[in-house]
C-alpha cells in the first residue's frame, strides 16, 4: 500500500477515535461566519442545493438549514452522523461518503461547503480537489472553505519551520492570505476572505467564498 493510502488510513482512524472518545479539538457547536457571510452577500439562498464535505456532527448544517432548498452532509466516518441525526431534521440528507469517490452525481450542488477537509489533504489531493469540486457544481458554483490559517497552534508554544505538520496520527496544512488566496488554482476566483477564531488563542482559521470560473 503506498504512502498516501496509509496516511488517509490512518488519518481516518484518527477521526473515529476521537469521536468515539470525545476527545475533540475543533467545534461541535456554533456556525461557523462563513454561512452568516455567504448568506448575507447572496451566494446562499432558498434556492441553493448546499453538500457540506466533512460535516462532522451538523453544526454547520443547523444553519444551512431551512435557508436553502437541500442540504446534504457527509463525512467519511459514520460515528458524527449518528449524533447528527439525532439534532437535525429528517429533511436534512447525510450520507457516509469519501471525498476521493464523491457518491453524487455531476452538477448535483450549487454550493459546496468545506470546513475542516481541505487542511488534512497533501499537495497532490489538494491540486485534484478543484476538480472533483467542479465535477459537483459546474461552472459558476460556489466553494465555501475553512482551512487552519498560519497563525493556527495545537499548543500554546508550538514552533513549526513549514506550513505543514504530522500531528496525532493526521496530516495538517496552514495557510497564510496569500497561500490560501491561490489555493484552489486558476479556475476559481476567490470572492471573499475572512478569518475566524475560536478565541482560544490558538485556533484560527482561513475562510474564503470561491467561484468557479472553468
Amino acid at each position: 500500500m503506498t504512502d498516501k493510502h496509509d496516511l488517509y488510513r490512518m488519518q481516518k482512524g484518527f477521526f473515529r477515535d476521537a469521536y468515539r472518545s470525545g476527545r475533540i479539538g475543533w467545534p461541535r457547536t456554533g456556525v461557523s461566519p462563513i454561512v452568516r457571510t455567504a448568506f448575507e452577500r447572496g451566494y446562499l439562498g432558498p434556492g441553493s442545493r448546499v453538500l457540506e464535505i466533512g460535516c462532522g456532527e451538523g453544526r454547520n448544517l443547523r444553519g444551512l438549514w431551512p435557508g436553502t432548498a437541500a442540504a446534504v452532509g457527509m463525512d467519511y466516518v459514520e460515528e458524527p452522523l449518528r449524533t447528527a441525526r439525532k439534532s437535525l431534521p429528517e429533511k436534512v440528507s447525510l450520507v457516509q461518503g469519501d471525498l476521493f469517490a464523491l457518491p453524487f452525481r455531476e452538477k448535483s450542488f450549487d454550493v459546496v461547503l468545506d470546513w475542516g477537509v481541505f487542511h488534512h489533504l497533501k499537495k497532490p489531493e489538494r491540486e485534484r480537489y478543484p476538480l472533483w469540486l467542479l465535477h459537483l457544481v459546474g461552472s459558476g458554483g460556489i466553494l465555501l472553505l475553512g482551512a487552519f490559517s498560519e497563525k493556527f497552534r495545537h499548543h500554546p508554544g508550538e514552533v513549526r519551520r513549514q506550513m505543514f505538520v504530522r500531528h496525532r496520527g493526521h496530516y495538517d496544512v496552514f495557510f497564510d492570505r496569500a497561500r490560501f488566496s491561490r489555493a484552489m488554482g486558476p479556475r476559481w476566483k476567490l470572492l471573499w476572505q475572512g478569518e475566524e477564531n475560536q478565541g482560544d488563542g490558538l485556533s484560527y482559521y482561513r475562510l474564503g467564498i470561491f467561484q468557479c470560473m472553468a
